[in-house]
């Protein structure tokens, strides 16, 4: 008897790695929230009584703190992400901005494009700056579009200068 137990057990081992082995999935869509986000906000909407209610127990000052850790910590990673997300439309911007004002130096009336670029890469990097003083791309995206108004701006004066001058001279 134990001879065929042995035999089960080695079939079943030598057959095992051929069974197929099927996961549950979740489809993924691309409008809205990805199930980890859906989770991430449940957990942070729970209280520790909802907790209790949940787990059919009571719950102990250790499990507590944990909670209110791990809620804490959720909350400040999706505001990071939230200010990852601004910082790069910041420099996304401010990109433009250059780009568009080194474009509107060749082409007419293009400058006015890269003057909307570079007021949005100075306002949206000021608000990642402030939700995330270390946000790095939040502060280059800034700093381009302030460059890039300071540029305009010199620019403007010395288009009124030469017209000034030209008119003097007539």
């Amino acid at each position: 008897m134990k001879l065929f137990y042995a035999f089960l057990v080695f079939v079943f081992f030598l057959l095992a790695p051929a069974l197929p082995a099927h996961t549950a999935s979740v489809p993924l869509s691309g409008n809205g929230p990805t199930p980890i986000e859906n989770i991430y906000k449940k957990i942070t909407s729970l209280k520790i009584k909802d907790i209790q209610r949940l787990t059919g127990k009571k719950i102990t000052l250790k499990e507590k703190v944990g909670f209110l850790l791990l809620k804490h910590k959720i909350k400040r990673q999706q505001k990071k992400e939230e200010t990852k997300d601004l910082g790069q439309k910041a420099f996304t911007f401010g990109i433009i901005a250059v780009a568009l004002f080194i474009a509107g130096l060749f082409i007419p009336f293009v400058i006015l494009g890269s003057l909307v670029a570079a007021i949005i890469a100075v306002v949206a990097g000021s608000t990642a700056k402030k939700k995330d003083p270390s946000n790095r791309k939040a502060h280059a995206g800034k700093l381009m579009g302030w460059i890039t108004l300071g540029l305009i701006t010199l620019f403007l004066i010395l288009a009124v200068a030469v017209v000034i001058a030209f008119a003097n001279a007539w």
